[in-house]
């Protein structure tokens, strides 16, 4: 091995050691639009935010509103970053309503957001409570468990979200068999890891960022010549794991 191979080998193995945030290459945008359900939607709504309310201006808003425009209101706050004012509008709807329709989901990629991960994780169990077969809810679970660590707790929702979501969906399976991977890496689980990033590239076979992780993991096997080959394939211009969230 090279010299200049060896040396990106030693700056491309730190990847796994990074946080979570909503630039992360290592999760779908599904995370921070919430107006949005779908695992992989890159569409954001930044074209300004809403006047800000003091907290009795707020309070009267909310009380003069439906809950289905409470909803709508939440999710235009998420959008624009107006995070309390988001929350707020959820908890007023779950005074009368604590089973309306997507609620908990939005909540809690909200939460996330916000750096609230245990509030988030409790949003999407309850999500999943009431919605078990949203693919969505089981593969932001994942990312929550990932972001605080706990890749052990996040293989199993991963794993659930790839059996509930279309086969037709080959974006979206991509990102969850890449996230699925970074857990199974972290986790200790190499071989899996290879399987998982391999299988994502069956989907996206030009995206730079899985070449990069699979490279990774075929050096902590101690397979040079793959892991060279994967890093070339980083160093070349292709798609991307787009930047997120």
């Amino acid at each position: 091995m090279t010299y200049p191979v060896m040396v990106l080998l030693g700056l491309l193995s730190m990847a796994f050691t990074l946080g979570c945030s909503k630039n992360d290459t290592a999760s779908s945008s599904v995370e921070i639009v919430y107006k949005s359900g779908d695992i992989g939607d890159e569409t954001t709504n930044n074209s300004g935010s809403t006047k800000k309310l003091d907290t009795r201006q707020l309070n009267e808003k909310l009380r003069s509103m439906t809950n289905d425009d409470l909803f709508q209101f939440a999710l235009t706050c998420g959008n624009q970053g107006d995070y309390s004012e988001a929350v707020a509008a959820f908890d007023k709807i779950l005074e009368t309503d604590k089973n309306y329709p997507d609620l908990y989901y939005y909540q809690g990629l909200l939460y996330r957001d916000m750096g609230m991960l245990d509030e988030a994780i409790c949003a999407f169990q309850t999500a999943i409570a009431q919605n078990p077969n949203s693919a969505e809810a089981f593969y932001n679970l994942g990312y929550a468990y990932r972001c605080k660590g706990l890749h052990s707790e996040a293989i199993p929702e991963y794993k659930k979200s790839l059996e509930l979501i279309s086969e037709k969906k080959t974006k979206q399976r991509a990102y969850i068999h890449y996230n699925l991977g970074y857990s199974c890496f972290s986790s200790g689980l190499i071989d899996d890891a290879i399987r998982e990033f391999q299988k994502a590239l069956v989907y996206k076979p030009k995206d730079r960022e899985i070449h990069q992780k699979l490279g990774i993991a075929y050096s902590a096997k101690g397979w040079a010549d793959k892991a060279k080959d994967e890093f070339l394939l980083y160093q070349t211009d292709g798609e991307h794991i787009k930047e997120l969230p």
